[in-house]
Order: C-alpha cells, then sequence, then structure tokens
C-alpha cells in the first residue's frame, strides 16, 4: 500500500476496487501489523467483501490450522454457493473514515 500512497495512487486503487464485484473474504491476523490497514482498506471499499481478523495469528500461519481460517472460509463459500452472500448495507459505512462526524 506505501507504494500506492507515496505515488498518489491510493484514490485510484480505490475506485478500482470499488468496482469488484463478486464476494469476498478479506483475512488478516491481528499479530500481522503490515495487513491490517490494508484488510480494512479493501473491507471498507470492495461492495461484497467482509473482513475476519483472527486473534493472535500472523497471515503464513493460518493456513496449517484447522481452527483458524478453514472453518471461514468453508461457511463463505457456502454462503456464496446459497445466494447469502450481498453487497453491505449503505447505511453500515460511514460517511468518513473518523466516524459519521469527518476528521478529528
Amino acid at each position: 500500500m506505501l507504494g500506492y500512497q507515496r505515488a498518489g495512487r491510493r484514490c485510484c486503487a480505490g475506485r478500482e476496487m470499488a468496482r469488484i464485484d463478486v464476494p469476498a473474504l478479506i483475512v488478516a491476523g491481528d499479530e500481522d501489523e503490515g495487513s491490517l490497514e490494508a484488510s480494512l482498506l479493501m473491507k471498507r471499499t470492495i461492495p461484497a467483501a467482509a473482513l475476519a481478523v483472527l486473534p493472535k495469528e500472523r497471515a503464513r500461519a493460518q493456513h496449517g490450522r484447522a481452527g483458524g481460517v478453514q472453518p471461514l472460509t468453508r461457511d463463505f463459500f457456502h454462503q456464496v454457493e446459497a445466494g447469502r452472500w450481498t453487497p453491505r448495507d449503505p447505511a453500515a459505512k460511514p460517511p468518513s473514515i473518523y466516524g459519521p462526524a469527518g476528521k478529528p
């Protein structure tokens, strides 16, 4: 993400992500500091995205643990196949990342 921010492309990346029209499940580990903000950006920008943050996990460690990401992805695929994964309710999205009041 830093490369996009430094190059002034963050707004462009956001507009491109906003056009993604398929269900998305973003999974991050709370110990993987480098991915948390990017994961939040994707969750806020992709209309049919959800974010799962696994406690005490790093992104690389999630793949091999049955109790981590596997139940989440299985449930995600079942919901998508059943047609129950819908875009986020626009009322749930605040007008600003700082909340309804705007910048602090």
